[in-house]
């Protein structure tokens, strides 16, 4: 295991749904809270970095800026804002989206170009964005203001999809509404199923620019094995199809679900039964892939074969020094049933520092974030 970064602050790789590797496999793609190339500081900004995993060499790609939110009035909402970037590996392109939530961009990372493809003045970009493989698909959701009256109160939460054309760094179409979720009043979750809904964790299948999925999240309360509270749910580019992946039952626990690199399955885990499962689009039938004989897996990570997960482990495993606690990557051959730990290290409670492990173009290594006292850092295992 190699720690890659060393200053304070947050240095992190992206969320799961998210590719944080270079093409090649070669650089690692990072954001960092340290100052910007010319030592200037602004509090609550970013870097987004590349990160060369043979010597650590930082590239500094660009300035994930912080504007001053009050030109936004009510539309500047205070969304999950932690993981900025995704990246096309066939078009060499990043997308990404600013510290406050009303801009995006889409960045060449070798020339350096970059283009403002998206203001939203009237609502906030919320983390992750997700964009296909061949970057000219980029779906995003945004958190509205809801107009409060005796129906409706809080955000708006909506999805939405572009159409570019990665060359030029320009939008072709969009943006396209695919799915919108209002916040609504309503007595209980158990008398209507969809109060406390909202739309979220946007992700592209790697084999199919067109079918998205996504999060109906309602952070698992209430689970009746009702469509509305079934967590796994896909569209199509074009808003069709916008049905659950497979029925959540009461007492099952879906979450952190990830497209296989085939894009032919979508896995999740089920933390109630400490088990990872992966349901076949074409049969929609749902097989189990291991449960965990000790360790209770959360974020997982799937190998480019599909042949191994990964998982950071979400259990109690001690702390550190500085009360930080202990977290593994669990190593699972899904052929054999192995099950092995690769490291251990601590981790952080909250988002930035979840470890969030991620499989390298060809699966011999696994990214991941640790805690380093009150910081963050970048690290990687071989396998």
């Amino acid at each position: 295991m190699r720690v890659l970064t060393d200053t304070p602050g947050v240095n992190t790789i992206g969320y799961p749904t998210c590719r944080t590797w270079s093409a090649d496999g070669r650089s690692l793609f990072v954001e960092s809270s340290r100052p910007r190339p010319d030592g200037v500081c602004i509090p609550g900004e970013r870097q987004l970095l590349k990160v060369d995993i043979a010597d650590g060499k930082v590239t500094h790609l660009a300035t994930l800026e912080v504007e001053d939110v009050a030109q936004y009035g009510p539309a500047h909402i205070k969304a999950s804002s932690q993981y900025h970037a995704d990246y096309a590996p066939l078009a060499n392109t990043l997308v990404y989206f600013d510290m406050t939530g009303h801009n995006m961009y889409l960045l060449d990372p070798d020339s350096g170009r970059c283009a403002n493809i998206l203001h939203e003045p009237e609502g906030t970009i919320a983390d992750p964005p997700a964009i296909s493989t061949d970057g000219t698909r980029v779906v995003y959701y945004v958190l509205y203001p809801a107009v409060e009256n005796r129906l409706f109160t809080g955000v708006n939460s909506v999805i939405f999809a572009l159409i570019l054309d990665p060359k030029t760094l320009e939008v072709s179409r969009g943006p396209r509404i695919l799915v919108a979720y209002p916040g609504r009043k309503g007595p209980t979750y158990a008398e209507n199923p969809r109060d406390q809904v909202h739309v979220n964790h946007c992700q592209i299948n790697p084999a199919n620019r067109d079918h998205i999925c996504y999060a109906h999240e309602f952070h698992n309360i209430g689970v009746d094995g009702s469509p509305m509270k079934t967590r796994l749910w896909q569209v199509m580019s074009d808003g069709s199809y916008d049905r659950p992946v497979i029925r959540q039952k009461a007492r099952e626990g879906h979450t952190h679900e990830v497209f296989g690199p085939s894009g032919k399955c979508l896995y999740y885990v089920d933390f109630w039964a400490r088990s990872v499962f992966a349901v076949d689009f074409e049969s929609g039938e749902r097989r189990l892939v291991f449960e965990a004989s000790e360790y209770l897996p959360n974020h997982i990570t799937i190998s480019p074969d599909e042949r191994f997960i990964a998982a950071d482990t979400w259990a109690d495993e001690g702390t550190d020094a500085h009360g930080n606690p202990m977290s593994s990557i669990l190593l699972v051959d899904t052929q054999t049933g192995e099950q092995r730990i690769l490291c251990r290290f601590p981790r952080h409670e909250k988002h930035p520092g979840h470890p969030h492990p991620s499989f390298s173009p060809d699966g011999t290594k696994i990214a991941f974030t640790l805690a380093d006292g009150p910081n963050t850092q970048v690290a990687c295992a071989d396998v």
